[in-house]
């Protein structure tokens, strides 16, 4: 008897699911990979980052449609159905390239060097060659090693072909490589041609910042941790996960979506170009962790109310 009234006793376990469920669940998931792909990619050469905050703002959307569908949807018999291949591979590498993009925007370049290398860019500045029109100051050799080059520095004047005219320039500490500069030489400088401003900068190495990881030397460093975590987590996720990870619970994923905007507002001033007291930079890095520390939370707290269950 003892038995059969423990037995009547048990409560069949029971989910919520709908159509709107579905439906915002997908769309908080697609848009926080597009917002986060945007960054990688470089959509926004510069702060501010419309395109990259507008998916992030839209995701929380999501989110909190989510949360509200989840709380109306009808309850369903049973256990919670299985976990879906495409959204294990999505969050698994969704977590370490979030975390990535995080990184890049704590070295996203100011809004004054994009607008800046924009302007040079459509003034073609690159690599030409120039002439010395004269010496500014006498050359100084350097202090190589025995196995490198000799090389002299000083400032030099230089005749620039710019495409109203050519000018003369004074470029400080130039350098040449076996003998000392003089005039007549040609030497190799960045500038652009196209920019009418009197002061445009020329440069012996005018190499620029590119925009997102995926164009910058950034890339091959944060290849390997990225491939590595994000195969560690395909496997985790696939056959770790408790089947309701998914569906809604108060405990698991409040406190997730929690985590989550609170490093979206930490990557808000990098991501607008905000000075934010000279602390933006700081905040972007520090919400590196949050995308692994909402995914601990769900994984932590999921397998919590499964044992409870």
């Amino acid at each position: 008897m003892v038995g059969l009234e423990k037995a009547s006793a048990r409560v069949s376990p029971v989910y919520r699911r709908s159509a709107g469920t579905t439906l915002t669940g997908w769309g908080m998931l697609l848009s926080a990979v597009g917002a986060v792909g945007c960054v990688l990619w470089g959509v926004g050469p510069y702060p501010p980052l419309v395109t990259e905050t507008g998916l992030a703002v839209l995701a929380v959307v999501f989110a909190a449609a989510w949360i509200v569908a989840s709380r109306r949807a009808p309850e369903r018999a049973g256990s919670a159905p299985g976990r879906s291949r495409v959204v294990v591979w999505l969050v698994a590498w969704l977590v370490p390239l979030a975390t990535m993009a995080c990184v890049n925007l704590g070295f996203m370049v100011s809004p004054e060097y994009g607008r800046e290398t924009e302007r040079l860019d459509a003034a073609r500045f690159g690599s030409y060659e120039v002439t010395v029109a004269r010496l500014a100051a006498d050359p100084v050799r350097g202090d190589n090693a025995s196995d490198e080059p000799v090389f002299f520095e000083t400032d030099l004047v230089l005749r620039v072909p710019y495409d109203s005219g050519p000018r003369e320039v004074t470029v400080p500490r130039m350098y040449t490589r076996y003998e000392p500069p003089k005039a007549g030489m040609r030497i190799d400088v960045h500038y652009a041609p196209g920019d009418p401003r009197p002061h445009s900068p020329v440069l012996q190495d005018g190499r620029r910042r590119g925009a997102g990881v995926l164009g910058s030397g950034m890339l091959i460093l944060a290849l390997f941790p990225v491939v590595c975590a994000g195969a560690v987590l395909t496997g985790a996720l696939a056959h770790g996960m408790p089947r309701g990870a998914r569906r809604y619970a108060p405990p698991v994923h409040l406190p997730a979506f929690g985590i989550l905007l609170l490093g979206l507002l930490l990557l808000l001033p990098a991501a607008m170009g905000w000075e934010a007291g000279g602390q933006a930079r700081s905040a972007a890095l520090l919400s590196c962790v949050t995308p692994g520390a909402a995914l601990a939370w769900i994984w932590r707290w999921s397998f919590k109310l499964k044992a409870a269950r």
